[in-house]
């Protein structure tokens, strides 16, 4: 026998059924409230990945660039310091043994002057007129009107010069010397040499010398045979030609005897210029960059590191040359240094990244300094 349900009974069945059927519903779907929650959780977090790949990509390519600009101070700073320190080396000569033997006098073949092993320009203007350095940069073989040069197409552009940034040379013998092999009595004399692997070639300008004296001379063609290279030094007219004469023989006395050339050696003239000008690459923004250059003897600048934005000069200066003590004293700029005789000079290179940035979107750019003696 069936009995009817009560009506407590019958909505009790009914508010069972409609919670049963709104679980259902909810079970199959998201409310839009809830999918607004999690769009903007989404959203939260997609941009914090974002941020956080952005800045260990920021934070690498800084990283790179310090290193980058740690690597090109330290190629900069091997060229510099290497031709510092080899700056006045004359083999067994000094400069004050030191003679001329070619026409023109010392200011006028300045590209070959080693009687000065170190000269410095002081960039003090914010141009490119030869003025703005102190001294003037017409004191070297420059386009438009500088110094005399051995080969005019080889100058320096003062165009693409740093402003304000320094210039210095360095000038020297080459380090080993080539053995002159006979005597050399008068100046018809010729002088033979060892054939070496360094070898040297017509036009190229030379120092023969003894601890007794030596000479500048410009070598006008080389006749090399079984181990042997006879050097010619014709005369001319030209500031750069070989004068006439005995000017070889500056304390004169011979090199050697006809018992042999007793110790006596010829050794080519380098002179290195080094400054900062415009490099031949941009960065990654299409900018120009500025990286150092030098200026090898007569020979055409060549770009060395790229990078380098400017370079400051101080030049560690004696003024009591003749004490005991040999050091620096105080340290001046280029154009006060007078007739000190100077001790060391401080290089200060400041360099920039070519491609790493800044958080505020500025070159990474840092200052190194380095202080190097000198032979004297």
């Amino acid at each position: 026998m069936s009995v009817a349900p009560s009506p407590r009974m019958a909505r009790g069945r009914a508010w069972t059924g409609a919670v049963a059927s709104g679980c259902g519903r909810r079970s199959a779907g998201f409310s839009l409230l809830e999918l607004l929650l999690a769009a903007a959780l989404g959203v939260v977090m997609t941009t914090a990945i974002v941020q956080l790949f952005a800045g260990s990509s920021r934070g690498q390519a800084v990283l790179a660039g310090q290193a980058r600009l740690q690597e090109s101070m330290r190629h900069a700073f091997d060229f510099i310091a290497r031709s510092a320190r080899s700056a006045g080396y004359l083999g067994c000569g000094t400069a004050g043994n030191l003679a001329n033997g070619l026409n023109g006098d010392w200011r006028q073949v300045v590209e070959f002057d080693v009687s000065t092993s170190i000269e410095s320009f002081d960039g003090t203007g914010g141009g490119h007129g030869f003025d703005d350095w102190q001294p003037s940069l017409a004191a070297l073989p420059m386009q438009g009107g500088g110094a005399a040069a051995f080969n005019g197409r080889n100058d320096i552009d003062p165009s693409r010069l740093r402003p304000g940034s320094d210039i210095v040379v360095f000038r020297r013998l080459e380090a080993n010397g080539h053995r002159l092999l006979r005597g050399v009595a008068t100046a018809g004399d010729p002088l033979v040499v060892a054939d070496e692997e360094a070898a040297l070639d017509a036009d190229d300008f030379a120092v023969i010398s003894t601890c007794r004296q030596a000479a500048l001379f410009r070598i006008t063609s080389v006749a090399e045979r079984g181990g042997e290279a006879t050097l010619a030094r014709t005369a001319g007219s030209s500031p750069f030609d070989n004068r006439a004469g005995s000017s070889l023989f500056a304390a004169g006395v011979p090199y050697g005897d006809s018992a042999g050339p007793q110790a006596a050696t010829v050794a080519r003239v380098l002179a290195e210029t080094y400054f900062v000008a415009r490099g031949a690459a941009a960065n990654n923004r299409g900018q120009p960059t500025w990286a150092l250059w030098r200026k090898a003897t007569a020979a055409p600048p060549v770009e060395l590191v790229q990078g380098i934005d400017d370079m400051q000069l101080l030049f560690g200066i004696d003024s009591t040359p003749d004490d005991d003590v040999r050091a620096a004293g105080r340290y001046v700029r280029a154009s006060t240094i007078g007739a000190s005789a100077v001790r060391t000079v401080r290089i200060s290179l400041t360099a920039s990244s070519v491609d790493a940035v800044t958080a505020q979107d500025r070159p990474l750019t840092r200052t190194f300094s380095r202080t190097v003696a000198l032979r004297n």
